[in-house]
């Protein structure tokens, strides 16, 4: 029984490293298929879409199919979010950067202040993806705001995912091959299974709340 328990892990394990650098390459594919500038953030929802049905038990599905519908279906939406998002971290390193070279009164103040956003900015980029897979309907403007009160809500959720993703840092400096492999779709595994469970949680405490509004 032992020797099969342990059979059974290792496939699972092979399943899964099998299944993570598949889905690795389909975003590098569509990404070359966008020319890499349009065909970038399409893919990268298209493997959170994959990675939030693995993680949700859902097996039922081709994945090519899938992927290539979804790359499709939210091709500009995909690229607006995403060049608005790397807009906002632009701006704020350049502010950063500007501010510290500046000497004026305040400037220690002001530089903490961009620190503190870069801060809030960095917890965003953990959750968007899984968020932009998980609330596809909102406009921009509400679903980052959405996503960063989210975000700062689920300190503890954020942090279990930089652990993981730290570890997985390290592995890819240690065997760079390895991120080839998987940098993307560790990263949107991780990423996503975590946030999945802080939805879950937040959900529920808004739930909690209306109900004791209502009595």
């Amino acid at each position: 029984m032992e020797d099969g328990g342990l059979r059974g892990i290792a496939l699972r394990i092979c399943d899964w490293i099998v299944r993570l650098a598949y889905v690795n390459g389909l975003w590098l594919g569509f990404s070359l298929l966008g020319g890499v500038i349009l065909g970038f953030f399409p893919a990268l929802r298209a493997m959170f879409v994959v990675m939030r049905k693995w993680c949700m038990n859902e097996e039922d599905f081709s994945l090519i199919p899938l992927f290539f519908t979804e790359w499709k279906r939210f091709f500009w939406q995909a690229n607006k979010l995403g060049y608005t998002v790397l807009s906002i971290g632009a701006v704020l390193v350049l502010d950063y950067v500007i501010v510290m070279q500046l000497a004026f009164t305040g400037s220690q103040a002001v530089a903490a202040f961009f620190i503190l956003c870069l801060i809030v900015y960095g917890l965003m980029l953990l959750f968007i993806g899984p968020a932009f897979v998980h609330y596809p309907r909102q406009s921009l403007y509400p679903f980052l705001k959405n996503v960063m009160l989210y975000a700062v809500a689920s300190l503890s959720y954020a942090l279990i995912m930089g652990l993981f993703l730290s570890v997985c840092l390290i592995l890819f400096i240690l065997v760079p091959p390895a991120a080839v492999c998987f940098g993307g779709s560790l990263f949107a595994w991780i990423t996503t299974h975590v946030s999945l469970r802080a939805f879950e949680r937040t959900n529920q405490l808004i739930d909690t709340t209306e109900e004791a509004e209502t009595i």
